[in-house]
């Protein structure tokens, strides 16, 4: 690609100007191809500019390789032309203790302080699991560009080019993860920022009972005071053409006053059909960031670090044999993890290659394929012993409702409906109902081993191959 002719400046040029005129070349001479730029070069910083060696300060080493390989030549020309033909280009990658999170406490942070000037505490509830950090979010070539990404908005919401952050990928790859580690640690450095964590079924929710009360003006000021807005699960918004009509006035507002804006998704923009066009569109106006299914270094790492978490040290051959067995979703090896502290801890069995052996020759990977309410009704009916019903009907019995709840939950995971729809799959349950059964079950998963195993079966049973 050629380059077009410098301005001449004077000879007391600054960093930024040396910068703002390698822009523009770079612009002029993709074109209409300006994403890698947004993306890439916005995310970089000149901080200096010494005897002809301009230093950009980049947020990981990820992006240092992607600007070295892809824009060096280019810069490093129209630096010659202006500066000289000695001048060059150098890094400043972030190091570990500015790009690495600082460990949040285990319990959510408490109310900021309220400095003069600013606008004070948390009006609100920011939603936030404070389980989900930086910190046990593992790093592998599977998800660096989303995690690089993350950090950058994390540290500089609604300064950066990657607004809205648009992260992807399939079911158990870490996008809620990744999602609340990004509010939790912009909570951590911007203590008078208002954050607020929605999934798309709330933001429903919430707007639906605004309308039926009549308070629109107080959810729209809710929604405007936000500075960093996450919406989790965006693609439960389809077919929901006034929620979305809302959403899109949200998400131009929060735009032109450059608040943060981050969404997640199963799939990318351009295939979530049925969301209204002038939305997706927007969505490319930052960063579309995949999270893939974990190589075998990642599964490694994952592996390793969930059972250092549960005290277990583990014979390096059986981690090596698991992480080559298991290689679909990051959820299966949580799972198989579970498996194997059941099989240690409660029925006391030798931690061995054989028993990683037996686990993984019954492992049944999750598929990510359709799945219907009749599906759902009909593995967990089988699986409990219930008929389907008693599953569906009024009965308050213990091991009924336990069931009902796990069936209500999987049902909301894997299936389109809305909250309204499933409570009439269910016996004509309300939506507060049915989302009191989903909320029931996630809140239990980190706490209840057993809820977690029959959860996990369900999975397997569903989208066991046929």
């Amino acid at each position: 690609m050629g380059v077009s002719k410098p301005v001449k400046l004077s000879s007391s040029v600054t960093a930024q100007e040396a910068w703002d005129r390698c822009m523009e070349v770079i612009q002029n001479n993709l074109g209409s191809n300006i994403a890698p730029v947004r993306t890439f070069l916005g995310a970089a910083q000149p901080v200096s500019l010494q005897e002809g060696v301009l230093t950009l300060r980049v947020p990981s080493q990820f992006f240092y390789e992607y600007i070295e390989q892809h824009f060096s030549t280019i810069i490093v020309k129209t630096l010659r032309r202006l500066l000289g033909p000695k001048a060059r280009l150098e890094y400043q990658v972030m190091t570990a203790a500015e790009a690495a999170p600082m460990r949040l406490p285990s319990q959510e942070l408490p109310p900021p302080t309220v400095f003069p000037g600013l606008r004070g505490v948390q009006p609100f509830p920011t939603n936030l699991n404070p389980k989900y950090t930086f910190d046990n979010f593992i790093e592998g070539e599977c998800n660096r560009l989303a995690r690089s990404a993350a950090m950058s908005v994390a540290q500089r919401p609604g300064q950066t080019a990657f607004n809205p952050l648009f992260i992807y990928g399939e079911v158990g790859q870490g996008k809620t993860h990744l999602a609340n580690a990004i509010g939790n640690y912009a909570r951590f450095l911007h203590p008078e920022k208002i954050i607020l964590y929605l999934t798309a079924e709330n933001f429903t929710h919430e707007y639906v009972d605004a309308v039926r009360n009549k308070k629109v003006s107080e959810f729209l000021q809710k929604l405007h005071s936000v500075d960093l807005i996450i919406v989790d699960d965006i693609q439960f918004l389809i077919g929901r053409e006034s929620t979305q009509d809302m959403f899109f006035h949200i998400f131009n507002h929060l735009h032109q006053n450059s608040r943060q804006i981050v969404i997640t998704a199963d799939v990318s923009p351009q295939e979530l059909r049925g969301m209204e066009e002038r939305i997706t569109s927007r969505f490319a106006w930052g960063l579309a960031a995949p999270l893939y299914p974990p190589d075998y270094e990642t599964r490694l790492s994952i592996l390793r670090f969930k059972l250092q978490q549960e005290g277990v040290e583990i014979p390096e051959e059986v981690l090596s044999y698991l992480a080559e067995h298991v290689h679909s979703h990051v959820r299966d090896l949580e799972g198989v993890v579970i498996q194997l502290l059941a099989e240690t801890s409660i029925r006391r069995r030798e931690l061995s290659l054989a028993l990683a052996q037996e686990l993984v020759s019954r492992f049944k990977p999750l598929r990510t394929r359709a799945v219907t309410v009749e599906q759902v009704v009909r593995a967990v009916s089988n699986y409990f012993k219930i008929h389907p019903e008693e599953l569906r009907g009024k009965s308050r019995k213990k091991e009924v409702a336990y069931a009902r709840h796990v069936a209500v939950y999987l049902a909301r995971k894997y299936t389109r409906h809305a909250l309204k729809a499933l409570g009439e799959q269910f016996g004509g349950r309300d939506h507060s109902t049915v989302l009191h059964s989903c909320q029931w079950v996630q809140e239990g998963l980190s706490m209840n081993r057993e809820l977690a195993q029959h959860v996990q079966d369900l999975e397997r049973i569903l989208f066991r191959a046929s």
